[in-house]
């Protein structure tokens, strides 16, 4: 997002928490994301990193990220000219941003009390702007008629420029099927296992399932009870897990059940996956259901083995389907959505973020 705003000419600042053992240095962040077009980036330290603490880690990660955000605000509307346009996806950087009159762009991926209660007491704010990542999350906020009149809706994207030519699909490894994404989700392992047990079981011996994400204790985890026709490949540069979904046939959507991944969730990986030629098997939640381009998608009850074979088997006997629309949900299409809504609402586009 920030790589395709400063595409389109405007000055950005990249600025987050310094934390744990990561490379913090731009030319590290910048080879990992495949980053061309660079933008400034700006790690500021983190005094109280939650995963320090052993017990109650839920409660030091709110206490974690509200002393992170008051110390960040402080410090950088200090150095900060009143056109500059700040966006953010941290609830608490809003909440200590309330006084300032400069345009706030908050981007809201997930429904929580504690966003619900920033947007009440934010209910007549002006120059904020909230971006939801689908309906369904957007409806499921108490809004007030200001804060939904500035609030606009805007699906994940994929960065069209790190994929090969459509050329590539003939070049695919028939019935190898991807997972890409983070194995763990607000700390559950998002049902791999019946993934990697479904594909142990009699009639999928033919299809090859490649894993592909961390942290790497889960990876470990996970190859104790995978099957030979199973492979676990940790953590990828974005550049290099799309080559491999470009080898692929078929990419998985699968979440344990939450109200997030059943309603609100706009998975990145579903437009990539597209975007790459994949059919797409997914778990049947309204969330999924509510995805644009539906052509290539393959629908399977949550943690249902038979009903996840029928599925992969109905999708290897159909075609992969090029919708033009897809072109629609590319990052660079998502930054000009966004700068349009802001122009109907400011009557200019904003020179900097």
């Amino acid at each position: 997002m920030c790589e395709n705003l400063s595409l389109k000419k405007i000055a950005v600042r990249l600025i987050y928490p310094k934390r744990g053992a990561l490379d913090f240095r731009n030319v590290a962040i910048n080879n990992f994301y495949n980053v061309e077009n660079e933008f400034e980036i700006l790690p500021l330290a983190h005094k109280l990193p939650f995963n320090y603490i052993k017990y109650f880690e839920g409660i030091s990660f709110i206490l974690s990220s509200f002393l992170w955000s008051f110390y960040s605000v402080r410090k950088v509307m200090k150095n900060i000219s009143f056109d500059e346009v700040i966006m953010t996806r941290t609830h608490w950087i809003l909440f200590f941003l309330r006084k300032y009159k400069h345009l706030i762009i908050f981007e809201c991926h997930k429904y929580s009390k504690i966003n619900n209660l920033i947007f009440k007491l934010l209910k007549d704010k002006k120059n904020l702007v909230i971006v939801f990542t689908n309906q369904n999350l957007q409806k499921s906020f108490s809004l007030s008629n200001n804060l939904e009149k500035n609030s606009t809706v805007l699906e994940s994207s994929y960065e069209d420029r790190l994929f090969e030519d459509t050329e590539t699909y003939s070049k695919k490894h028939k019935n190898r099927v991807v997972f890409v994404g983070q194995l763990l989700r607000f700390n559950k392992k998002r049902d791999l296992e019946f993934l990697i047990n479904t594909f142990k079981k009699k009639g999928l011996e033919n299809f090859e399932l490649r894993i592909i994400g961390g942290p790497n204790h889960v990876v470990e985890e996970l190859k104790k009870i995978s099957g030979i026709n199973t492979k676990l490949l940790g953590h990828l540069s974005n550049k290099n897990a799309i080559k491999e979904m470009e080898s692929a046939e078929f990419g998985i959507l699968i979440n344990e059940k939450s109200q997030h991944s059943e309603m609100h969730t706009s998975p990145i990986k579903y437009f990539e996956y597209l975007r790459a030629g994949l059919k797409v098997l997914a778990v049947d939640f309204e969330s999924h259901r509510n995805l644009p381009i539906k052509d290539n998608i393959y629908f399977f009850e949550n943690s249902n083995s038979l009903s996840f074979k029928t599925a992969l088997l109905n999708a290897a006997g159909e075609p992969f389907v090029d919708n033009p629309e897809l072109s629609k949900f590319s990052y660079s299409c998502r930054v000009d959505k966004l700068i349009d809504h802001l122009a109907r609402l400011e009557g200019l586009e904003p020179p900097t973020l």
